[in-house]
Parts: structure tokens; sequence; C-alpha cells
């Protein structure tokens, strides 16, 4: 998906003009992800994709058609199971599809706005009024949010900027994005403004709400066996990994080559001057408890949103208490991760990189997607 956006901006940036298509809604088993996007460019090329299959082809030729009359386009698709298999899609579900056309050098940019408050490690909430209409002002749609107040772009409505202040704190806490309604009782709006922004006939406006957040971090702390591992398999799940270890022959760019970053120190001089956020993790994973420990009594000092610890329980029971017994916080503690990872039976370096990934990924999501594939035998 952040591809997609920077690819916007590149494309913009050179003159040229596309159509951009983005997953609002859906129910159901899809087979993509809930932030899907995918561009449509003038010259036919596209980045990303919504999903493959008949409904991309879909897209493809409604992205043609969005370039052609610059009006955005509501796609509702709904596809069961057994037409999933014959079409080329793995699932089925229903999905709303919302694309809009991309003009380029409109000001402010907030897309480009959105890619450089993602590199910044700076928290974001694009909202975007979903409209049928081509507008004489194409940003009067679209506003960009941020926590400390800071705003780009304008709605024309005038009744949505408080509530969209409100939704944006919501979808930045849940880290997921939503079309919010706002009734149309509440909208101050005479039959011009609201023709114009295609709100007539409806029963009120809808706004997507869609937050950016800063990029994982995970600090792997330890670039054996097992640290290898989890560094691979994290940066293919979409994490800017950095290994750490205090010797060269265990963190340089041979040893891990999927690593965004190695850095061979001490583990308090790297604590030092490592930036720390919510949207950081850190693994212990070094060659001896007592390194392990360093790193787990410096991280519980830090904003981290994950800290994890291999070993055993009788292990993280003895770490903890010298921590605790040196001033360490007991209720921070007891938050780390240990032992780290899924409990599925792991016994190589690989399967406890999966195991560990795998809780990654769970905390990152924050377990709010159901599972719905049963047990066999439950």
């Amino acid at each position: 998906m952040e591809d997609v956006l920077q690819e916007v901006v590149a494309m913009r940036r050179e003159g040229g003009r596309g159509a951009l298509a983005s997953l609002v809604e859906s129910s159901g088993s899809i087979p993509m992800s809930e932030r899907a996007k995918m561009l449509i460019r003038d010259d036919g090329s596209v980045a990303g994709t919504i999903g493959g299959g008949c409904l991309e082809a879909e897209i493809l030729t409604v992205g043609r058609e969005v370039l052609s009359t610059r009006c955005p386009h509501t796609t509702r698709y709904t596809m069961t199971e057994k037409q999933a298999g014959e079409s080329g899609l793995n699932c089925g579900g229903t999905v709303r599809i919302y694309t809009e056309p991309v003009e380029p050098d409109t000001e402010p940019d907030l897309f480009a706005a959105v890619v450089d408050a993602r590199s910044r490690r700076r928290e974001c909430v694009l909202a975007t009024v979903l409209t049928s209409q081509k507008l004489p002002d194409e940003e009067a749609n679209k506003m960009l949010l941020f926590p400390d107040g800071d705003r780009l772009g304008r709605l024309d409505a005038a009744a949505l900027n408080e509530c969209v202040e409100q939704w944006a704190a919501e979808v930045l806490q849940r880290e997921r994005p939503r079309v919010f309604n706002l009734p149309e009782e509440s909208l101050a709006l005479d039959s011009s403004s609201r023709e114009e922004l295609g709100a007539a006939g409806v029963e009120g406006l809808e706004v997507y709400l869609e937050p950016f957040m800063p990029p994982p971090v995970l600090y792997v702390f330890g670039g054996g066996h097992v640290g290898a591992q989890i560094c691979s398999l994290a940066k293919n799940s979409g994490f800017h990994v950095v290994v750490i270890d205090d010797r060269p022959l265990f963190a340089n760019p041979e040893r891990h080559p999927e690593a965004d970053e190695c850095v061979a120190a001490e583990i308090e001089e790297v604590f030092e001057r490592l930036p720390f956020d919510d949207q950081t993790y850190v693994v212990a994973a070094t060659r001896g408890h007592q390194h392990d420990e360093i790193v787990v009594e410096l991280a519980i000092r830090t904003p981290a949103r994950y800290i994890g610890m291999l070993g055993s329980e009788r292990k993280k029971l003895i770490l903890w208490n010298r921590i605790e017994s040196r001033g360490g916080d007991r209720s921070r503690l007891e938050e780390v991760y240990a032992p780290i990872g899924f409990n599925i039976g792991a016994d190589t370096p690989e399967e406890i990189g999966i195991s560990v990934v795998a809780e990654l990924i769970e905390v990152r999501r924050g377990r709010v997607k159901e599972w719905k594939t049963k047990r066999a035998g439950a």
C-alpha cells in the first residue's frame, strides 16, 4: 500500500495522470489486504493490486473510465466461494472499491505529505469524502490530519471538520481504516453544495478515514542462527529490521543480507543512540543470559510496543527478580513476551523464527481480525 502511494507521488512529479483504486469496505472472506490499493496510469501501466482475477480486471476498466471522465467511481463486488474459484480469486466475500482520478501538480499534494510523514515517523490520517462527482477543486474532498492538530487540505462541508477530528482519533487508536457516515440532517449544506459533493439523494455523507503509521522497526539483539531467521522472516513481513551484536562477525550485511541495517557495538552503547517509539519492537536473542538481561532491562525503559526474550520460564523468573532488585518496573516486566513466540513446539532456528514473527504480527495487527478457520476436530 505504501509502495503504491510512492508511485502516485512519483507519477505526479513527472506530470503523469492516473486513477487510484482503494479498498474502502469489505465483508466476508476476501483475497487482499484491507489496505489494498492499485494505481492505473494513463499509459496503461499498473502499480499494486486490488485482489487479482476478475475483480482486478473490472477495476482496470473502471480506472480507464475514471481517467476519461475525471469523476470518481464506487464499485461494489460480491462473489461466492464457487464463483471465486471459477473466476481466479482465492476467496468469496463483498468488497467496495473507490477509484478516484489523480492529477499532476495538485497543491497541496496530500499523498506526498503522507509519504513524507511516514519517513519522519509521524502518524497521520487521510480523510476522503466518497463523492461521485468531479469537483472544481480536487482537494476540497480530502484532508490530512495529524495528532498535534496540524492539517493539510480541506473539506467543503463545514459540519465534517469536528466529526473528522473525532473519527481520526479513533482510527489512529485502532490503526485500521473505516468509512464513517455523517447523517444528512447534520449537513448544513444547500442543495448546490450537496450536489457538488455527490451527497444528493443519499442518507448522508460518507468519509473514508485511513490511518498511516510509521513503519514498524524491529531491533534484533543477537545475530546468531535464531536472530538470522527472525531477521529474514520479519523483513519479508514488512518490518524495518536492525540486527545488533557486539561481535562484528555476527552483525554484518554478508551474514544478514535482508537486514536494513547491521550494528556491531556494545548493547549499552546502542541503546543510547537508537530511536524508540510505539512502533518499535525489540527481540533479545543474544548468545547468553547476561546479555539478554541487559537488553530487557534497558528496553523496558523505552516506549517500545513489543519486547520479547528467548529462554525458559525459569530464566525469566531469575532475570526478572534481578532486574526488579535494581529498580526495574515490575509492571513493565510483566508485559515482556517471555518465553518469546507462540508455543507451536518449535525446535529448529527456522521454526523458532516462524513462531516469533507470528507473535510480532499478532501484536502489530492488534488481534482485531477473527480467525475463521476451525481446528480439526473442533
